[in-house]
């Protein structure tokens, strides 16, 4: 019975998003090398100028990275000029070396990151590299040498099987969503039904959680969702299933609606708070969903995308968005391209981080300022931003402050200020981190934080506080960049003892 339920659940609100899905206007692009524009061409050839130098050409060394030179490969293969394919090939052979063939083992058919690291696996280089073989098996089998294309199909095998072993959480979206593309395709491919049935499952577990709030679980991810979003059009584009073509759809079109409302064009940043991110600054970044918007806009003035300055490189990216093609809604890319209105907005999205099961998120985009906030985090982890604010400063720069993911804390906003609240009662500080260019601690009083373009008014009875500028090694382990960044200050709150929860630590309101 509780089957059959699931069933009809499932069967009525994929009639009802499909529904929806009729209602928007989709804006496709499909690319060729050829086809594309010259900033397109730029952002690729740019990747493939940072691991094929002309100067030096194709190396294979101990401290070549595994996954961006796979996706070199995919990347000569796409591009197809003289010489692209023969290296293609010197890269899969090189790639096959490296993958784990211990079927003992909890890392079997896990890639190291390097021939260097021989004992170093990563479980998610299954996915990311496992993706791209099947990228190049499905559409450029033709071109493979025999030897070559069997060992592939052998090693396509092997990695479901290693995906099947690991079997990782529905809600581990990034990988999740690869991985069931990975068992869809190849059990489809190779007549292999548990394979296409365990990645039907997963790929069903991951829409059914997706439905109930209409979010994923790795929420608001600049870098994440960018993952997300290739993994969605292998759905879309080579996956063999119908169901899983229609569920990408939905998925895909809701996303992208999401991020479009807490995107804000006039800062070219997606306002926070964010469970997953690496930095603060789309704009200095490499935010993977920027390059996924950089593409669709075509814009260099206004594609939130660093190029070749930028930190936290995942350049890689751009090869499968051109490969796979773009698939947002119309209202999403108008979105991005011009500041709409000024809005408020709540969700509410289930995680298994530590602390509440379901995370309430606030957010208040304003067009020259925005901020969001998290509540119900205890997870600790520098790339977790569980309060941000982000304002438009001098010469096209972006101000920014955020409250780092260390489990003290939970955050939320309304229509004008920023509340800080303590949630671990052992907590005996918590900091804030502030960008903008050229401050320094006296910038910053006890009632109002003068900064060049930013005035924020503090409000809070805590009376021991610090600022500092931030190390450079803190600067490196919050990933908020280094040279980009050498203005970061470090504020210290003490909290006192017995604090009455109930009442914010410190309440923050911006006044440009």
């Amino acid at each position: 019975m509780k089957i059959l339920m699931t069933s009809i659940v499932m069967i009525f609100s994929t009639v009802l998003f499909a529904q929806k899905v009729e209602d928007v206007s989709i804006f496709t692009k499909k690319f060729t090398y050829q086809s594309l524009t010259k900033y397109q061409k730029t952002l690729f050839d740019d990747f493939i100028e940072e691991q094929m130098p002309k100067a030096t050409g194709l190396k294979l060394d101990e401290n070549t990275s595994a996954r961006g030179i796979m996706r070199l490969a995919c990347a000569l293969f796409y591009r197809n000029e003289s010489g692209d394919i023969e290296n293609a090939l010197k890269i899969i052979k090189w790639i096959f070396t490296l993958q784990n063939l211990d079927e003992t083992s909890q890392d079997f058919a896990v890639w190291r990151g390097s021939s260097k690291q021989t004992g170093n696996y990563d479980q998610n280089m299954r996915e990311f590299i496992g993706t791209d073989l099947i990228s190049i098996y499905h559409k450029y089998k033709q071109k493979l040498p025999e030897d070559v294309r069997k060992d592939l199909e052998t090693c396509l095998i092997r990695t479901v099987k290693g995906a099947i072993k690991r079997n990782v959480n529905p809600d581990y979206n990034n990988i999740s969503i690869m991985s069931s593309f990975m068992m869809e395709y190849v059990g489809t491919a190779f007549n292999i039904p548990y394979y296409k049935n365990a990645g039907l499952e997963k790929a069903r577990a991951i829409y059914t959680n997706f439905l109930k709030y209409n979010t994923l679980c790795e929420y608001n991810s600049p870098t994440y969702y960018g993952v997300d979003f290739v993994g969605l059009a292998l759905w879309r584009e080579l996956s063999f299933s119908p169901a899983m073509k229609d569920m990408s759809k939905v998925l895909e079109k809701e996303l992208w609606l999401d991020i479009a409302t807490f995107y804000n064009a006039n800062l070219q940043n997606i306002c926070g708070p964010y469970l997953r991110a690496y930095g603060i600054d789309m704009k200095k970044t490499h935010a993977i969903v920027g390059t996924w918007i950089a593409v669709a806009l075509d814009n260099p003035k206004i594609a939130t995308i660093p190029g070749q300055n930028g930190v936290h490189h995942e350049r890689e990216f751009i090869v499968p968005i051109v490969e796979m093609g773009i698939s947002m809604p119309e209202k999403a890319l108008a979105q991005f391209k011009k500041f709409d209105k000024p809005r408020f907005i709540t969700r509410t999205t289930s995680n298994y981080y530590e602390g509440d099961r379901l995370k309430k998120v606030t957010a208040n985009i304003q067009k020259d300022w925005m901020m969001g906030g998290l509540w119900g985090n205890r997870k600790i982890s520098h790339i977790l931003k569980t309060g941000t604010m982000h304002w438009k400063a001098k010469n096209g720069d972006i101000g920014w402050l955020f409250v780092p993911g260390e489990g003290k804390t939970n955050v939320k906003v309304d229509d004008s200020k920023m509340q800080i609240f303590l949630a671990d009662t052992l907590a005996k500080n918590f900091q804030i981190f502030v960008y903008e260019n050229n401050i320094s601690p006296k910038n910053f009083q006890e009632d109002i934080w003068k900064l060049p373009n930013m005035a924020l008014k503090v409000k809070t009875v805590l009376t021991n506080t610090n600022v500092e500028i931030l190390s450079q090694e803190m600067i490196n382990s919050e990933g908020v960049g280094t040279k980009d960044f050498p203005y970061i200050m470090n504020i210290i709150f003490e909290i006192p003892a017995n604090w009455d929860i109930s009442k914010p630590l410190v309440e923050i309101t911006p006044n440009k």
